[in-house]
């Protein structure tokens, strides 16, 4: 609010009602990235999941393949869903820590998040895949961009693969040489995870049978899988609601059990209740910088290129671009009309 005052000429007035105007102008885009995160990690939670990576701990044996694996698996998941990654990373890092002696807890913990470097240009890269999804809030200016023009480029496809392949030979690299400088995972501190029990005096409703029903949970992410199949049969592509739909079913078949997964589900909803004030307020200061012209004017601070509206031929910037804008229901500049 302050740069719109100083750098555009707005009154203090009208920037707070650019900044109220925008507040809600990314609830979709925030509830797609609430469900990227919870979807990955329930999925991470799924005994499939959690089966997998005990029996890739098992076979490690030393600290220089631990941090190595460490680092593929939360780099590898990251790539496919940044929930997902962040999620296992710090799983498989809990359980290497605990089955090899030698280990420096602190090392594996950061190798493993380390490959949320890669959720960028991932299968669950919120820019690429936003851009690539029919209506999102930016069309009207750029149009759709195909993910064959961003995540499955040959040049982001080259930049994962050398990411995967040097950041985790880097990561073992740092591990401490003296033994002294070691600091291992203290057993004690790792909570093991209990089931409630049942009470067994309590009449099961049927409402409740079908909530425990394996069948009921398989059938119903095998709709999803379903779904999944026949909109990629009938020529459909990846983007954020695909790529959302895909993995939350995912997580339903895998958890088989209704009851199940609305636990993790519970248990996940603390993860992301952050974003879903995050980003409003994200929408707000990009209602700010539209409104009052200050990305046009960011714009022209670190590029060369005068931007020009639409049917003339003469730049502008600071002001006068905005009095130029013709954004619907503001005073303020659109990219559409550049």
């Amino acid at each position: 609010m302050i740069l719109a005052v100083l750098m555009q000429g707005t009154s203090p007035l009208n920037a707070v009602r650019y900044w109220g105007d925008g507040f809600w102008d990314l609830l979709a885009f925030s509830m797609q990235m609430t469900i990227i995160l919870l979807a990955g990690y329930i999925l991470a939670k799924t005994p499939l999941v959690d089966g997998a990576l005990n029996r890739i701990a098992a076979r490690v044996k030393t600290p220089f393949v631990a941090i190595v694996v460490a680092t593929l698996v939360g780099g590898i998941g990251s790539w496919l869903n940044w929930g997902f990654g962040l999620v296992i990373g710090g799983i498989v890092a809990q359980k290497l820590a605990l089955n090899v002696k030698g280990l420096h807890y602190p090392l594996v913990i950061a190798a493993a998040y380390s490959g949320f470097a890669l959720y960028g240009i991932g299968l669950s890269g919120s820019v690429p895949l936003l851009i690539a999804t029919e209506g999102h809030f930016l069309q009207d200016a750029i149009g759709l961009i195909p993910l064959s023009d961003t995540i499955f480029s040959p040049i982001l496809l080259i930049t994962s693969a050398l990411i995967l392949l040097t950041l985790p030979l880097f990561n073992a690299w740092l591990h401490p040489k003296k033994a002294e400088d070691i600091v291992e995972i203290d057993p004690a501190s790792v909570a093991v995870p209990t089931e409630p029990p049942l009470s067994s005096g309590e009449k099961i409703t049927i409402a409740e049978r079908l909530n425990r029903s394996r069948l009921v949970g398989i059938a119903i992410g095998l709709l999803g899988m379903l779904y999944i199949a026949l909109y990629a049969l009938d020529g459909g592509s990846l983007n954020l609601n695909t790529v959302n739909f895909a993995f939350l079913f995912l997580g339903i078949l895998l958890f088989a059990s209704p009851s199940h997964y609305l636990a993790a589900l519970a248990d996940g909803i603390r993860i992301v209740s952050g974003i879903v004030v995050q980003y409003p307020f994200y929408a707000g200061i990009m209602g700010i910088l539209v409104s009052s012209g200050l990305v046009v004017s960011f714009a022209n601070i670190v590029s060369p290129i005068r931007w020009r509206p639409v049917g003339s031929s003469r730049p502008c910037h600071g002001a006068s671009c905005r009095r130029a804008g013709r954004l619907s229901g503001s005073h303020g500049v659109s990219s559409a009309d550049w």
